[in-house]
């Protein structure tokens, strides 16, 4: 699996073999989810159904009809736990306060069902003169809920949207050659590459190139753009590609007779009175736009134009980079996706073009806990999804801060805009409050089960061990582990392990066995899987767990299959990454039975006192 380049980059080397006087910054690229070294294999190949596709009874969660139109609301209105909810300024703040900040300033909104509960602002869009010099308090402009910000890579959702537009109108196919379209791209083997693969990033083109400093004019950048050598054959990986929505972008203008930002505007911003949202912001409205970067290749701090400095040397418009918006209008560009392509009577996309677009096409080549794709829609993101993540959850990124996170199965929005690189892009990330503000909203929505129990999986890099023992008597009949299970790991990175121990926990072996659907957690019959039960050969569950608490066997058997007699331990162990991505692990009431006598319960407060936990916290008990 090819996976895609980090969110910095080194200084461009071939720009000072250029012999440019000036340094070149890092270039601004696309910001997916960060790459991760494949995950283990006795995970990878133990994910359980429910992550491969799987889909809630009923409808498809993407086959979406039109809702509430955006609208004002509160928490309490849309059947939330405010406290939540409360939290998500306090976590702008803190990202804020640190040392570097995080990011200047933010505006973050939160849409429930049209409703919006949140929309809030905080620090500043301009803060900083250069690279190292604060302005003085007077000269800042504060963040503000309207403050437009530089979308950077958020803007390949409306190229992709554009895109789809046109494939509904019969001017394309997805199954197009992109030379067809455009024959300057045919050039150097890229004769084979379809439309479909540069909307998945798998056309195998290089993720970018410095057009801005190794190329002297914007007619030969463009025709560097489009010219450039793949590193793969199509399919052969994944690589998140800044060329590929350029190419697409080209396409658009090529097929519409429209330059992109005509375009966008004519068929998507303005039939959704998207009045913030644009490409090269007038001059005017520079008070309102949150600044970016000082970049010393340029000698200027951005502000007003474009960050990216690809797009910005592709005349400010290019496919993927350079819209500017508010976070209420990516809302409703949200709600139209929401909606199934409509919203407030403008369809943008029919409804079958939406669900095609948020169903993942890429599996097959990333593999298991590998990145996930639609027609231009990253899906099941575990580094900003977050509580929210499931294999229906998506939307982008952007490289100067900003996010939009879409689920489906609960009719929510999250729209993060921050200026995460004003004033410079070396100081840290957004995705640790991306996955904060995601998860406070999962918690706002009670997805955490509130069953009573033990709850790990919140901390990095450890291993969690939940213990219990019991004497089991000689039977032919095995004794048997039962427990009530609630799981949200980061699928094949993160994961919990059911083991027995019969030498005191000198070694561990896995239980196999299976959990199965114990009811339709909190009325929500779309939430509940097609699966009855879920086999676990390995004993090991990660992935997104349904949202659902499950019932768990297990025969306490050795590795020959032969009943478990004597002193025994059996444990829940939960292991994560070095980054914490989902809502973690729930064990509820545990029980060991053998020949119809109950030998452990955890609803005994005995028994649940015996219980060793280690990196487990005890919950919904008083």
């Amino acid at each position: 699996m090819t996976s895609s380049f980090p969110r910095r980059t080194g200084l461009m080397a071939a720009a000072f073999a250029a012999g440019l006087a000036a340094p070149v910054p890092a270039l601004a690229m696309g910001d997916p989810s960060p790459p991760k070294p494949s995950p283990r294999a006795a995970a990878a190949a133990a994910v359980p159904a429910w992550d491969r596709g799987r889909r809630p009874a009923g409808r498809h969660p993407w086959d979406r009809r039109p809702g509430h139109p955006l609208h004002p609301s509160s928490p309490h209105a849309a059947g939330l736990d405010e406290a939540w909810i409360e939290k998500v300024p306090g976590i702008l703040r803190a990202a804020i306060a640190q040392d570097p900040p995080r990011f200047a300033g933010a505006s973050v909104l939160v849409a429930v069902g049209g409703g919006i509960v949140l929309e809030h602002a905080e620090g500043d869009a301009l803060r900083w003169a250069d690279a190292t010099t604060q302005l003085p308090e007077t000269e800042r402009i504060p963040a503000r809920t309207d403050t437009i910000f530089d979308l950077a890579s958020l803007s390949k959702l409306f190229t992709a949207t554009a895109v789809l537009q046109l494939v509904e109108q019969g001017r394309v196919s997805l199954e197009d050659p992109v030379a067809r379209h455009v024959p300057r791209f045919g050039e150097n083997g890229k004769q084979q590459i379809l439309v479909r693969h540069l909307l998945t990033h798998t056309g195998g083109l290089p993720a970018f190139l410095p057009l801005h400093s190794d190329w002297p004019d914007e007619a030969s950048r463009w025709d560097a753009a489009l010219t450039a050598t793949p590193t793969a054959a199509p399919e052969e990986g994944y690589l998140y590609s800044d060329l590929g929505l350029i190419a697409l972008g080209r396409m658009v203008e090529e097929l519409s007779g429209q330059r992109l930002d005509a375009y966008v505007h004519d068929h998507i911003t303005a039939p959704l009175g998207m009045t913030d949202t644009m490409y090269t912001p007038d001059a005017s409205l520079r008070p309102r736009i949150a600044a970016t970067e000082y970049q010393e290749f340029y000698g200027e701090l951005v502000h007003g134009r474009v960050h990216d400095e690809n797009a910005y040397a592709l005349g400010g418009v290019a496919g993927h980079a350079g819209v500017f918006s508010t976070a209420k209008d990516v809302a409703v560009f949200a709600s139209m996706l929401l909606g199934g392509g409509k919203h407030r009577g403008a369809r943008v996309l029919e409804r079958a073009t939406v669900q095609d677009m948020f169903t993942d096409r890429i599996a097959g080549i990333t593999g298991e806990g590998g990145a996930r794709r639609g027609l231009g829609p990253e899906l099941a993101a575990w580094s900003y999804h977050a509580g929210l993540t499931s294999p229906f959850s998506g939307a982008h990124t952007g490289f100067t801060g900003t996010s939009l996170v879409i689920d489906p199965l609960t009719d929510t929005v999250i729209v993060l805009l921050t200026n995460a690189v004003h004033p410079t892009r070396e100081w840290s990330s957004t995705n640790a409050v991306r996955r904060e503000v995601s998860t406070a909203v999962a918690r706002a929505h009670g997805l955490l089960s509130a069953e009573a129990g033990w709850l790990a999986g919140q901390e990095d890099a450890r291993t969690a061990t939940l213990t219990v023992a019991a004497d089991l008597p000689a039977a032919a009949e095995p004794a048997r582990l039962e427990l009530e299970l609630f799981a949200h790991l980061e699928t094949a990175y993160d994961t919990l392990r059911i083991e027995a121990s019969a030498d005191g926990g000198a070694t561990w072996a896995p239980l196999a066995g299976a959990l199965e659907r114990r009811d339709r957690d909190r009325g929500r019959p779309v939430e509940d899987l097609v699966e009855e039960r879920i086999e676990l050969p390995d004993g090991v569950v990660t992935g997104w767990g349904g949202r659902l608490t499950w019932r768990g066997g297990f025969d306490l058997v050795d590795a020959g299959g032969a009943a478990l007699a004597g002193e025994v331990q059996v444990r829940a162990a939960v292991t994560t990454d070095k980054a914490v991505r989902g809502l973690g692990a729930l064990v509820g009431r545990i029980a060991i039975t053998s020949g119809g006598e109950t030998l452990l319960d955890t609803d005994r407060e005995a028994d649940a006192a015996a219980v060793s936990a280690d990196g487990w916290e005890r919950v919904g008990r008083s």
